[in-house]
């Protein structure tokens, strides 16, 4: 597999990083420690910012399932499938993540918040950043389930998306009240 980068591509996600970091939603922090308390009532106005962004990141949804593809090259389709299917199958929830991602971060509080059990397969720190491996592992969740971004949750086997928009999304299943009926069932 090739290592050569595009000017392009870097140009795109330095002004993406660039974006994110201005606005407060890359943190790179490390996570606190403190004790995690369970949410009784959801304040609409905590999750503005990331819907306003989720909305405009869908907008390169096509360029990121290109990107997606390129980045990861050739790989064995199948058994990266079969690596998926395994990581789902391994807990009641599992998210895949990007670790500076600023909507992994917050789709991880929520899980948390609601006592979730879950499993975080980690992608890498971002897209850009990702292994071959990781590229190929996001490029077939991409090809299987029709989104490349992160976070991407699965609940009892279940691709229920992102943090704010999939199917239907988990702050969508909190918002509605039933992400807590859905994390009992798994």
């Amino acid at each position: 597999m090739s290592s050569r980068r595009r000017p392009g591509l870097r140009a795109a996600t330095a002004l993406v990083l660039t974006f994110a970091l201005g606005l407060g939603f890359v943190n790179f922090s490390t996570p606190s420690t403190s004790p995690v308390t369970r949410r009784t009532e959801i304040d609409a106005t905590q999750y503005i910012p990331l819907k306003v962004a989720s909305f405009a990141m869908g907008a390169l949804r096509p360029f990121f399932q290109v990107q997606a593809s390129v980045q990861a090259g050739r790989y064995d389709k199948w058994e990266v499938r079969k690596e998926i299917e395994e990581e789902i199958k391994s807990a009641p929830v599992v998210i895949y993540t990007y670790d500076w991602s600023p909507f992994s971060s917050e789709a991880k509080k929520v899980l948390d918040s609601m006592g979730a059990d879950y499993r975080e397969v980690s992608l890498g720190a971002e897209w850009f950043l990702a292994s071959p491996e990781q590229a190929a592992k996001r490029a077939e969740l991409g090809n299987l389930y029709g989104r490349t971004s992160m976070p991407h949750v699965f609940i009892g086997g279940r691709s229920v998306g992102g943090l704010m928009e999939g199917d239907p999304g988990l702050v969508p299943l909190q918002e509605t009240g039933e992400l807590s009926d859905s994390l009992k069932q798994a």
